[in-house]
């Protein structure tokens, strides 16, 4: 029972993590849309604020723990199967893991798509989620979704 309520807190940190508010930003970064907890593979959709008329936008699984870090290299302890790194791998958009140390209240992030690793065994801390680092992330998925086409221009459901 105590591990959904760390799972909620981590989710809680996460939210709060990515709409904080930056020097020489009057907006955050992003918008969280939380998924609910049944969906399976991801816990947010989030939405980037002010990228445009276009609203680009990304998915996170998050993973929290109260366990801390290993003894080498300061990888947090958290898990993410293959299984599950291969579902985020599916999207057609760009996918995240965000580690959440619990205690510490802190957050870090690595992608989930190709060059990344096929399952995660401890989530390094190298991407902490703090301003300079949410700037890399939001200009990274802006150009993603810059690179591609996204109008739907025919439908069959034109009027």
């Amino acid at each position: 029972m105590a591990h959904d309520y760390i799972g909620l807190r981590g989710e809680n940190m996460c939210n709060n993590l990515l709409t904080k508010f930056c020097p020489g930003r009057p907006l955050p970064f992003f918008k969280p849309i939380f998924l609910g907890e049944k969906f399976q593979t991801l816990d947010f959709m989030i939405e980037l604020v002010g990228a445009g008329e276009v609203t680009p936008f990304f998915f996170i699984q998050v993973k929290t723990t109260r366990e801390g870090y290993t003894k080498q290299g300061k990888r947090l302890k958290v898990k993410v199967s293959a299984e599950a790194m291969s579902r985020l791998r599916a999207y057609p958009a760009p996918t995240y893991v965000v580690g959440i140390d619990e205690v510490q209240e802190k957050g870090s992030i690595i992608s989930a798509n190709a060059g990344s690793p096929l399952m995660v065994s401890s989530l390094p801390t190298t991407f902490e989620l703090e301003c300079g680092n949410l700037e890399r992330l939001w200009q990274e998925v802006r150009d993603y979704w810059r690179q591609r086409d996204m109008d739907l221009k025919d439908s069959v459901f034109a009027a």
